[in-house]
């Protein structure tokens, strides 16, 4: 293949181009798909209109690409059938992670396999699998994640009742229900950050759900919010030294993986798609997301595609990345393949369990970062961009949340974010 010559785009900075080979006539796209270069001929001839039609053209499927609607086949029909079958499947791999395509029953299936087997309480995991396999399951093993919502967790609830003995037919306990609910909000929380929904949350009726014990009525109130305590806290704000002594007892190659996610609010799957190419005038560019082994470009909303401004704190963990990493890809397994979620939730528990700390999950530094940084005062609306959401509302009902004490780490957010994290942005990203 000859090389190229490249014209002056329209595109934004590593989106495509239209371009001429040394040798033909013909005009050429060239853009990346599925983080895969693509070079295929625009069937014109090379003159300044074709050029801008081109590049018109190229434009229009870049936001196709962007939205999940490109579809490479019916782009480029005279492409080979090789091609046009591999970028199908990729394409499917998109097409089935909406909500409304994936039953619970199926999710279910490979959660047990890549979340459930690393567990860190064996006494847990049989009682998370009873739960499951007898209850949750059979009710929503045929449902798609889009179908369970907050009237549906009410049916599901009025449905917990003995099937055999002389309490048959009475409803479970309210403890028991709480702790059925446990692993069905896991499982539930997983699927949300795997494949990036922003879903209404189904468990927000819970506690007026919950079924009356004629015992406990008089205080209702304390025993609910105790039991959604037990369903929420795994994802609790973290406080300053909490995160330090996670860090201090945490395996050296995963602990600037737990501070650029803590620095950026970024999720794992946009960690592992980060790039040296996504470093670029002073900002970390948030362009691609690898998952279950498959790379997209885009993100799952417009807002997921994202600038975020690289602070001294950030420049330090992404110079430590760097240094160790010979490939383009910046965080990583020991292996050199991307980074995944299972390995660090490892190398997280075992930290955990040597600090002494309560669990929690690792999603709780992405919380973490929005509830430090509206404790130093970031303005929101700077917040909402940083973490790619769509208006204000995830960062006041999800992370605004009040936590008792983290006003006394203010200073100490501070001096780890740097003075630079809250200085207004002084110019645009690219």
């Amino acid at each position: 293949m000859g090389r190229t010559k490249k014209e002056v785009s329209l595109l934004k900075w590593g989106e495509g181009n239209v371009t001429t080979k040394r040798g033909s006539t013909r005009l050429y796209y060239d853009f990346r798909y599925f983080d895969e270069r693509v070079e295929i001929s625009t069937g014109l001839v090379d003159t300044p209109e074709n050029r801008r039609k081109a590049m018109a053209w190229l434009i229009r499927q870049r936001e196709r690409m962007e939205d999940g609607t490109f579809r490479f086949s019916e782009a480029f029909p005279g492409a080979s059938e090789e091609k046009k079958t591999h970028f199908s499947r990729l394409e499917g791999s998109i097409n089935l992670s909406k909500p409304n395509h994936i039953l619970f029953g199926d999710y279910v299936s490979r959660w047990y396999r890549e979340v459930w087997e690393h567990h860190p309480s064996a006494s847990k995991k049989v009682d998370e699998k009873s739960a499951i396999d007898y209850w949750i399951t059979p009710f929503f093993g045929n449902k798609t994640f889009f179908e369970i919502n907050s009237v549906v967790m009410g049916d599901f609830i009025r449905s917990l009742k003995h099937r055999e003995g002389n309490k048959a037919g009475q409803p479970l306990s309210r403890k028991r229900v709480a702790n059925i609910l446990l692993p069905l909000r896991s499982i539930w929380r997983d699927a949300c950050d795997e494949y990036r929904w922003e879903l209404p949350d189904p468990f927000k009726n819970v506690p007026k759900q919950l079924p009356r014990n004629e015992t406990v009525d008089e205080c209702l109130d304390e025993v609910t919010d105790g039991e959604m305590r037990r369903i929420e806290g795994t994802r609790d704000t973290l406080r300053f030294e909490e995160f330090m002594a996670y860090l201090g007892n945490m395996d050296p190659w995963y602990r600037p993986v737990a501070e650029l996610w803590m620095l950026t609010g970024m999720i794992p799957s946009e960690m592992a798609g980060l790039t040296h190419f996504h470093i670029k005038d002073g900002y970390l560019f948030v362009r691609r997301s690898v998952s279950r082994g498959v790379e997209k470009a885009g993100g799952k909303t417009t807002y997921r595609r994202r600038e975020i401004r690289i602070t001294a704190t950030i420049q330090r963990v992404l110079d430590e990345l760097t240094a160790r990493t010979d490939g383009k890809r910046l965080v990583t397994l020991k292996s050199g393949k991307p980074l995944t979620p299972t390995e660090f939730y490892d190398a997280w528990v075992k930290a955990e369990k040597k600090a002494g700390l309560r669990h929690r999950r690792p999603y709780c530094l992405r919380h973490s970062f929005a509830a430090w940084a509206l404790a130093i005062e970031v303005d929101p609306n700077r917040l909402v961009r940083m973490m790619g959401h769509g208006s204000k509302q995830m960062v006041y009902e999800v992370y605004g949340n009040y936590v008792e004490g983290l006003e006394m780490d203010k200073e100490k957010i501070l001096g780890y974010f740097g003075q630079d994290f809250v200085t207004a942005e002084t110019k645009k990203a690219a």
